[in-house]
């Protein structure tokens, strides 16, 4: 279950799809219900729950299903599932809804990572007390501390995971550095991306994304398919992630790593728990541009060995996630000594 519309694109969405056609090829008969009025090409079933609701949050925008018949229609829906997998659980509207009265067995997973007020922790608190007994997992550290600072247990980490494409082959041609994300969205910190753009003449700068600035230095292609995007990726040289906060997994590097791109991205803890090989991956401080076109000129100088790329990135294909989410799964129907599921309980 994903709390956020599937109208917009976003790396929850990404992620719960993956996983369900991945589950589906191994012979489970997954169902995902979410947000969404547009139509969804998954080649699995979804079930779309109605328009969302625009919130600002983290430095993003929270596209949500608030109303009580939208989850009331995901509560109705999920009676006669083997267990449910709830993402983003503590949200508002659809995804607390589904997790706080689930009505089957119950798996969690948690997203975001951000320091939370001093409110917005008691708030948070709160919710997570009347969460039912569960598995908890955590796609990172970051996400997991946030999970424990508001004394909602200690989950257990399983990252985002990819369709992990074919090894790559070496590049040719003049080399493309590429920008992935919401170019409207501050903490993407897409301005850096241009300004950059400006001082790397050597190559050509092409972002992918949501929204534009009709930056004269950069092609911007708008949003694409997943696969109008990995042949974009594969075109490429360099990957650079100019983040400013608010990431608990750094995706889009591993999207980046899968088709063999180097990447020069912002030193935040949630990049570097992805991969930190320096013959790969090079970091800059946050928001400093020139060290991020520094970084930039000494990959497109010596450029990364692909196939290394590649190696990174395969601990994070689902042929190697999958398997710890299918044992949440086990381990959710699984009685204990009070007749709930899970190893989370309510305290």
């Amino acid at each position: 279950m994903v709390p956020y519309s599937l109208d917009v694109p976003g790396g929850v969405a990404t992620h719960v799809l993956g996983l369900a056609r991945w589950l589906q090829g191994r012979g489970h008969e997954p169902w995902v219900f979410a947000p969404g009025v547009g139509r969804v090409d998954a080649a699995v079933p979804v079930t779309l729950l109605g328009a969302a609701v625009a919130l600002p949050f983290n430095g993003s925008v929270a596209r949500l299903a608030l109303r009580p018949s939208q989850s009331r229609a995901l509560l109705a829906g999920l009676t006669g599932f083997d267990v449910a997998h709830v993402h983003e659980p503590l949200t508002p509207g659809v995804g607390f809804a589904a997790a706080s009265r689930c009505p089957v067995p119950l798996v969690v997973t948690h997203h975001a990572a951000f320091t939370p007020r001093t409110p917005v922790t008691q708030l948070l608190r709160r919710r997570a007390l009347r969460l039912p007994n569960r598995v908890s997992l955590a796609v990172s550290p970051s996400a997991a501390a946030l999970v424990n600072t508001i004394g909602a247990g200690e989950p257990r980490i399983v990252p985002n995971a990819i369709e992990l494409p074919t090894p790559p082959e070496a590049r040719t041609g003049r080399p493309r550095v590429v920008f992935v994300g919401r170019l409207t969205e501050r903490r993407k910190g897409y301005e850096a991306f241009v300004e950059a753009a400006g001082l790397v003449p050597e190559a050509d700068f092409i972002a992918v994304g949501p929204g534009g600035s009709g930056a004269p230095k950069v092609t911007e292609l708008g949003r694409l398919t997943d696969e109008a995007l990995g042949e974009v990726l594969a075109g490429a040289a360099v990957l650079v992630a100019p983040n400013l906060f608010g990431e608990s997994f750094g995706m889009v590097l591993v999207e980046a790593l899968a088709r063999g791109v180097a990447v020069v991205a912002s030193d935040l803890p949630a990049f570097r728990a992805v991969a930190s090989d320096a013959d790969v991956v090079g970091f800059f401080p946050v928001g400093d541009v020139s060290a991020a076109v520094a970084r930039i000129r000494e990959r497109l100088a010596q450029p990364c060995d692909p196939f290394a790329a590649w190696r990174l990135a395969r601990r994070f294909s689902w042929d190697v996630v999958g398997p710890h989410i299918e044992d949440a799964y086990q381990r959710a129907t699984l009685p204990v000594p009070d007749g709930g599921p899970a190893d989370t309980k309510p305290r």
